[in-house]
């Protein structure tokens, strides 16, 4: 019984990192990572945000999401505007040229996803889906 947990656990994990490898090479040409990614795809939606709820929506600790508005702030991709009403928070916002590069993003992690999953029935990606978030279920 335990080979098949340790199979299961060695596969995803391997997949996973493959997945990112695979997806780190597909932005390379925009020096962009996928952690940035999720930043600029969050923003783009829900703009403007305050790194606090961007932290809880890329589901990642609010120090590392600050170190990833830092670059994306020096590659112009967004601006980080305090509120005049309260300066203990800014809002994070994309700026023309970060709109610009995330929509083209769109595209490429789109053709990416596309090869990743390409020769899989929607169904049974569904059914991966529905597992990963019961795994999350139990552990979180």
């Amino acid at each position: 019984m335990r080979q098949k947990y340790d199979d299961l656990t060695f596969t995803t994990t391997v997949t996973a990192k493959n997945m990112h490898l695979y997806l780190t090479r597909q932005l390379s040409d925009f020096n962009i990572t996928p952690e940035q990614w999720s930043v600029l795809n969050v923003i783009q939606q829900k703009q403007p945000l305050t790194q606090k709820e961007l932290a809880q929506l890329v589901l990642k600790d609010t120090p590392t999401v600050n170190r990833i508005i830092d670059v994306l702030v020096r590659k112009e991709l967004v601006s980080n505007e305090t509120d005049p009403l309260d300066r203990r928070k800014a809002f994070i916002n994309l700026t023309s040229k970060g709109e610009e590069e995330t929509t083209q993003l769109r595209t490429v992690v789109e053709e990416t996803c596309s090869t990743l999953f390409s020769h899989i029935q929607a169904s049974d990606l569904q059914i991966w889906q529905q597992i990963m978030k019961q795994i999350n279920k139990n552990i979180l």
